[in-house]
């Protein structure tokens, strides 16, 4: 046999061998087409064995809404100065007695600069002071939120605020969403939780409202703090662009140095060229930031004061008394 035969034969016997190797793959079956019936099925049952800590978070421009606000990632000097108004049920009774609750130094600066801000007030704050109230919302500088209807703890501990139930938490926030659009004429979209404190169950009942939350990422330290110094050195070491910084306009011993505080701050911020905003505009400059802890916890924790010392009795008699070892003063 020539070698071209045999050449032949061995070209012919390896194609063979392919084929039949082919053949004996196993087969893949077609990749299944996912309708969009398909994509929310899928994505349920991934909810199902899989809950979801919360949403990430919202992409700036998109619809996501953002499951709790802190600040804006943004690289603009931009910052939005909150103030919360509390009022609870003692601090309303005060107030029928002549006691003020706002501190006016603060706010007659804040509109004197024009300086944009946004104010959590509670539902009682409101229903105490509503032309205070409708002056804050007539100032086109100014947003307001709800602050809850009488500040109780949403979540404990937290601070020292009594913490309620989950139905009780879910009429706080209706309560004062209507006491605030009675006394304003507005309804608020932001929703700060007393002593900022939440969990899970508190996030999801404020979302059910229609609401979104918003906390912070500096904390001035200004509620019953009388060294308005202090308020600005902490303010200047945690601000950044896009920060939310959290402060009070009670006044009274509740927020005692917030306005000598904003007269030093203010010109500070913007000597290192911040320019301040609404957290809804504060909002639109930036993606939000939010939360990483995936319980959805925050709490502060603060301990009960020390008990108090007995009073000592003043002795009924003192004298002198003989004992096993002497002579001895005693007082009884």
């Amino acid at each position: 046999m020539s070698n071209g035969v045999v050449r032949r034969g061995a070209i012919v016997a390896v194609i063979v061998l392919l084929l039949s190797g082919a053949f004996s793959y196993i087969r893949l079956p077609h990749a299944q087409v996912i309708t969009a019936p398909t994509a929310a099925h899928a994505a349920q049952m991934d909810l199902r064995d899989h809950p979801r800590r919360g949403p990430g978070p919202a992409v700036s421009g998109s619809t996501t809404i953002p499951r709790v606000v802190l600040g804006a990632a943004t690289n603009s000097k931009v910052v939005a100065l909150t103030f919360d108004l509390d009022m609870d049920a003692e601090m309303a009774a005060a107030a029928r007695g002549g006691a003020v609750w706002i501190n006016r130094d603060a706010l007659t600066f804040l509109e004197s600069r024009k300086l944009h801000a946004t104010l959590f007030m509670t539902g009682m704050w409101a229903e105490v002071y509503p032309a205070l109230a409708r002056e804050i919302v007539n100032n086109p500088n100014f947003e307001i939120g709800d602050h809850s209807y009488s500040h109780p703890a949403f979540h404990t501990p937290c601070y020292l605020l009594g913490g309620v139930s989950r139905a009780e938490q879910a009429r706080q926030i209706q309560l004062a969403q209507k006491a605030i659009e009675r006394s304003t004429g507005v309804l608020p979209k932001y929703f700060r939780f007393p002593g900022g404190c939440y969990d899970r169950p508190a996030l999801d009942l404020v979302h059910a409202a229609g609401l979104i939350p918003v906390q912070w990422n500096v904390n001035s330290i200004d509620a019953f703090n009388s060294y308005p110094q202090q308020i600005v050195s902490t303010v200047l070491s945690e601000v950044k662009p896009g920060s939310i910084v959290v402060m009070h306009l009670n006044g009274g011993s509740n927020a005692p140095s917030t306005g000598l505080a904003l007269r030093l701050l203010i010109p500070e911020l913007e000597k290192r060229g911040y320019q301040f905003l609404t957290v809804s505009e504060l909002l639109a400059a930036g993606t939000s930031i939010q939360p990483i802890d995936p319980r959805e916890v925050s709490e502060f924790y603060q301990p009960p004061p020390p008990p108090a010392l007995p009073v000592k009795s003043t002795p009924r008699w003192c004298g002198w008394v003989i004992g096993l070892h002497g002579r001895v003063w005693v007082c009884r």
